[in-house]
This record gives structure tokens, sequence and C-alpha cells, in this order.
């Protein structure tokens, strides 16, 4: 049997497979309950992590364990630089909390 579906998943692709609305899955998977990651402001899902989410062999801290291989290969498809813009953006919210702490030492 051939894979029906590709390696990375969009949201329509992943709520296809899960025979789910897209709407579920958006909501599911911001609660944690289903794998996905965010990549470009765009949904995306590793299809074995979806079979084994089915098979209830899938867990977030798992997923914490396996790390970004899901932004790494999708960053590697689309040919642009996740990781640094991830860093560029734990920068600029490090320097908004020190920012707010100097600003309002009393909420700290």
């Amino acid at each position: 049997m051939t894979n029906a579906y590709p390696e990375i998943l969009t949201l329509i692709q992943a709520a296809e497979m899960l025979q789910i609305t897209q709407r579920t899955l958006q909501r599911i998977v911001k609660k944690g309950e289903v794998p996905g990651r965010q990549v470009g402001g765009q949904w995306r899902f590793e299809r074995d992590q979806l079979r084994e989410m089915v098979r209830g062999e899938w867990s977030p801290a798992r997923t914490s364990e396996i790390g970004d291989s899901l932004v790494e290969k999708e960053s590697l498809r689309l040919g642009v630089e996740i990781p640094e813009t991830l860093h560029d953006l734990q920068q600029a919210a490090v320097r908004r909390l020190r920012t707010s702490a100097e600003t309002h030492p009393d909420e700290a």
C-alpha cells in the first residue's frame, strides 16, 4: 500500500486524513492535543506523528523530545531560515520583557 499523503501535511490534508473539519483540527492543535507546528503562519503536520496520535502512541512530551524536526524539514523545503527567525523573535520577546520590567518594576 502506498502512502496517500506526503510526509509533511497542510492543515487541509491533515484534517482530511483524520476525517475531521479544519476548524476542529485548528482548535485541538492549539490545545496541544494534536502534534503540529506553525511554519510561516501556516500549520504543518507530520504524517507519521498523526498516525501515532490516532494509535494512542503520541504524547506532547514525546513531541518535545523529538524537537523541531518538522520545522527543520519544512524550512529546508521552503528554503527559509526559520531557526534564525525564531531566535530573532525570542530575542525580541526578551527585550520586551526587560523593558516592561524596567518600566513597571512593581509588577515583576
